[in-house]
């Protein structure tokens, strides 16, 4: 039975140390701190209410001294019979002995026991004036004497007990023992209220988590209170969070139907070439045409996965470069010229522009991808009539290199996201494509220490524009020999 309470009782609080440990902690903190004050209350009480018997003791004492000094035991006796100033005489014990210990006087109305006498009686002659400490007498009441010497060398004492003080203390520790537990339990209730409240953005978030890990459905966003400070935060960034990832996965989708169109067309291809080739006997012409056809549609397969890998180990920072200085106009020219009859049966104007002393380092092949992925998409979405021109040159001693066209432009929100990878524009889907190209392009300029960027107006065209190290900065260094 304790064993299944033990079980119910973990389960029920597993999940929720956290609020376990603000609990305890606000309930230890409120009682340790409830616990200090009153401690501190006490011993100040304490003195307090001791300080006056004191003053009053040593006042008797140097008063009786001085009747002693002026008439002797007749003075003392006269000083406790006769003055009515003191309304505590009757609490008082005052005792005198001479040098040898002999007791010549003993005023005890409040009854002290023998014990107590004796004790007195045992105590040495101080030089001039000191407090005696006697203990608790047989009632339980704490002693206190104040002795003083005397001019012939005897010794006044004068002392008084504390049952009235006591008393008061005792009451005083029972009223602090009674309301202990309230205060435990009041403590442990408002840190319970406190920590319910607290963590209440972190149950709604926990709960907009498990709701998306049971159904998958990312469109899900937890309640934001602008009025919890941290927790509001905490809460916006996580929301922000699964903005970036439904924007991701509905890119994902998106981009894996593309790929899904883009490689049904060249395995279709690839899969009827190899069935009209085995359907029927043909000469070996007819064969080495059809393995052709083959080898071109895997090729077409093989360049779409190679892409996907080479922007994963780019993104990554796992891409091998070896850069070197390259003339950028002899490089422009390599990649300019297959898209040329490209640009000339869309009727597109393609045009080069680049200083032929602009050197630039970077790995040579991976430059030619980036350039070859700048302008085929610049190709691609420029209509007929319309002009593409790469230029170079060198600004501030950065090697700039720029892909214009007069194409159909990026929307504006658009702009931020086309450096995504899987991301493609609304009015990009018509074209084929996996929305790899730009992803690459950021990756290994980034690669390179470089940097990417964009302008574009919608209509109008679009403006790539990529920088490098100038290979002039580099000249001598014999990792670019």
């Amino acid at each position: 039975m304790f064993s299944a309470f033990r079980d119910r009782l973990r389960r029920a609080w597993g999940p929720r140390t956290l609020g376990v440990r603000l609990v305890l902690g606000y309930a230890s903190l409120f009682v340790g701190s409830t616990a200090l004050l009153s401690i501190l209350a006490y011993v100040l009480f304490i003195h307090f209410m001791r300080e006056p018997d004191r003053t009053f003791v040593e006042a008797q004492g140097r008063d009786l001294k001085a009747a002693y000094e002026s008439g002797g035991l007749e003075g003392i006796r006269d000083e406790l019979a006769s003055n009515p100033r003191y309304g505590r005489v009757e609490e008082l014990l005052v005792r005198v002995a001479d040098s040898e210990g002999r007791l010549l006087l003993l005023y005890n109305p409040d009854d002290w026991r023998q014990p107590e006498l004796e004790k007195l009686a045992q105590q040495p002659v101080p030089e001039t004036e000191a407090w005696l400490r006697l203990g608790p007498a047989e009632d339980d009441d704490a002693l206190g004497v104040y002795a003083v010497r005397l001019p012939d060398n005897g010794v006044l004492q004068v002392g008084t007990d504390t049952d009235v003080r006591d008393d008061v203390l005792e009451s005083m520790r029972d009223v602090f023992l009674a309301i202990a537990l309230p205060i435990v339990f009041f403590a442990l209730l408002g840190g319970a209220i406190m920590a319910y409240r607290a963590l209440r953005p972190i149950r709604q978030l926990v709960v907009t988590l498990q709701t998306i890990a049971d159904t998958g459905d990312v469109h899900e966003r937890a309640p934001v209170d602008h009025t919890h400070g941290e927790f509001a935060q905490l809460g916006d960034l996580f929301n922000r969070m699964l903005d970036r990832i439904q924007v991701l996965v509905t890119g994902m989708r998106h981009t894996l139907d593309n790929v899904a169109h883009d490689l049904r067309t060249p395995m279709t291809h690839l899969r009827g070439t190899a069935e009209l080739a085995l359907q029927r006997e043909r000469d070996p012409e007819a064969y080495r045409e059809a393995l052709s056809d083959c080898l071109e549609a895997s090729e077409m397969v093989l360049t779409m996965l190679n892409t996907l890998m080479d922007l994963s180990e780019a993104q990554a920072g796992m891409t091998a470069l070896r850069p070197e200085p390259i003339r950028v106009s002899d490089l422009v020219e390599e990649v300019t010229d297959p898209y040329r009859f490209v640009a000339e049966q869309k009727q597109i104007c393609l045009h080069t522009d680049v200083s032929p002393d602009l050197c630039a380092v970077a790995d040579r092949a991976r430059l030619r991808q980036v350039l070859a992925n700048l302008l085929d998409n610049s190709i691609k979405y420029t209509l007929p009539g319309g002009e593409v021109r790469l230029t170079g040159n060198l600004r501030d001693g950065i090697c700039t290199i720029e892909v214009r066209d007069t194409g159909i432009g990026i929307a504006e929100e658009d702009l931020p996201y086309i450096w995504d990878r899987l991301y493609r524009g609304d009015r990009s889907r018509s074209e084929r494509g996996l929305g790899l190209g730009l992803s690459f392009v950021k990756a290994i300029i980034e690669a390179h220490g470089g940097c990417a960027k964009v302008e574009s107006t919608p209509g109008k065209g679009s403006t790539f524009t990529i920088s490098l190290s100038c290979a002039r900065e580099h000249d001598g260094d014999p990792s670019y020999s």
